[in-house]
């Protein structure tokens, strides 16, 4: 054992050079909302302790947030901690009580001998980011960039360190068996200096200045190596003016690793999405319809459709572009009973009810229907068509439809002979056009007939 001891003025130089050294302490200042998963691969190489508590905290805990480590860690936290969980509070009214509450503290900073014009810059930023708070709606977006800005972090936690070291001098009886000086050196050592950590006295402190007394409870969960396989938790419960613990209410969490802390959350403490608008999908809507196939009336048009170009006339049917002959289905009018009344209410259809058609020819199963209880509501009777005309496939006869007993007409030359068309494609007997057919000159058509009269010979 000897070899390990170390004299007075050893220990004295490895403290100084404790207290000067400075981590070289990266990141934002308050991150982003991250998976707790990342803690537990973080410890996956530590001691099979640590290894043992942070692989359980994913279990209650989805996310968390880092808190720079610039010795400043655990002020950040309580500080952005209470201002997030006033926003997810929602509560105007209790934004301007804290608003009062934090104003009327000037009078404690001023007991405890802080002169006014030396901390009120500190409260008015303070003030101001509860304000900013109360009317924000950007889901703490604006907060979260706040606390990023160095110098307005940075004025909030002074004015909190301040506020803090009022409170323990004000009710020392509550601290002074937990340090080992005098309330007021404690606090010009610990507590109020610009850089340094805070302690167990000035968390407690903290919390029952700020935290608490806003209806805000605090659980700290401290990772180190006692024996357990989950972390251990302390709470701090706020009161009401009977001193009883209020119910149920809104929980600050944070994650005290030896030297740091980080803010957690458990899934019920991160914001709800709004919920989208529910649009039921879209369901079919089956319509039977009695349907004849057309066919093309080239004798009863003038010229060939094939040999112009009519804006529409792509939708125009050839002899063969009909449906197949299906059975004919005739309609008529059913009686539909009306609900019985019961006392569990059913679900309204969003589609349109179709009337019931005969079966076909070759369906032979017949549906007997029980008779209703109530008396049928009967639809409206609409009188057939006085002459049945015999129809094939399923779409609803049309007046505009041509008619079927018909004899093709027989070609002809088109039309359009114009010296313009004659020199297009769209003339059948340009070479160009798909179905191009040769004219052949026909000197007859061109020229009259004539018998010239002959001549009689001179010889004769």
């Amino acid at each position: 054992m000897a070899a390990f001891a170390q004299d007075d003025d050893e220990l004295a130089r490895m403290q100084e050079l404790s207290n000067k050294w400075e981590s070289d302490a990266t990141g934002p200042l308050v991150s982003e909302r991250l998976a707790s998963s990342a803690i537990t691969t973080e410890y996956a190489n530590a001691d099979p302790v640590y290894q043992a508590k942070t692989a359980s905290l994913p279990q209650k805990y989805a996310q968390y947030r880092t808190c720079r480590g610039d010795g400043h860690c655990g002020w950040r936290a309580v500080a952005f901690g209470y201002f997030e969980t006033l926003m997810r509070i929602g509560d105007s009214q209790k934004f301007r009580e804290e608003e009062t509450r934090l104003k009327s503290m000037c009078n404690i900073l001023n007991a405890a001998g802080h002169q006014e014009h030396l901390y009120e810059d500190f409260a008015d930023d303070t003030i101001e980011l509860l304000r900013e708070t109360a009317s924000a709606s950007d889901g703490g977006a604006a907060l979260l960039q706040t606390f990023n800005d160095s110098n307005r972090s940075m004025s909030i936690i002074t004015y909190l360190k301040l506020l803090t070291s009022a409170w323990i001098q004000k009710h020392p009886d509550l601290y002074q068996p937990f340090i080992n000086q005098p309330v007021q050196s404690y606090c010009r050592s610990h507590i109020e200096p610009s850089v340094c950590e805070i302690e167990h006295v000035g968390m407690n402190a903290l919390v029952d200045v700020l935290v608490k007394p806003a209806g805000i409870a605090v659980e700290i969960l401290y990772l180190d190596r006692t024996p357990g396989d989950e972390v251990n938790t302390y709470r701090f419960d706020p009161v009401d003016h009977h001193n009883e613990p209020l119910p149920a209410p809104p929980t600050l969490r944070l994650l005290y690793r030896p030297g740091h802390y980080d803010i957690l959350y458990k899934l019920e403490d991160l914001p709800q999405q709004a919920a989208l608008p529910f649009n039921p999908a879209p369901q079919n809507v089956f319509v039977a319809l009695n349907h004849t196939s057309t066919e093309t009336t080239h004798h009863k048009i003038a010229f060939e459709l094939d040999n112009i170009e009519i804006p529409g006339m792509s939708f125009y049917p050839g002899p063969n572009m009909g449906w197949s002959n299906f059975p004919q289905y005739d309609f008529s009018p059913v009686s539909v009973p009306y609900p019985h009344s019961s006392s569990r209410s059913l679900p309204t259809p969003s589609y349109a009810p179709v009337p019931v058609a005969h079966a076909p020819e070759y369906y032979t199963t017949s549906v007997t229907v029980p008779p209703p209880s109530v008396a049928p509501v009967t639809l409206p009777h609409h009188p057939a068509p006085h002459a049945p005309i015999d129809r094939v496939g399923p779409f609803r006869p049309s007046i505009w439809e041509y008619e079927t007993n018909f004899a093709p007409a027989a070609p002809h030359l088109p039309l359009c002979q114009t010296a313009i068309f004659r020199n297009s494609h769209y003339n059948t007997a340009h070479f160009n056009n798909p179905d191009f057919e040769p004219e052949q000159w026909q000197p007859d058509s061109e020229y009259g007939h004539t018998e010239r009269p002959r001549k009689k010979s001179s010889h004769s």
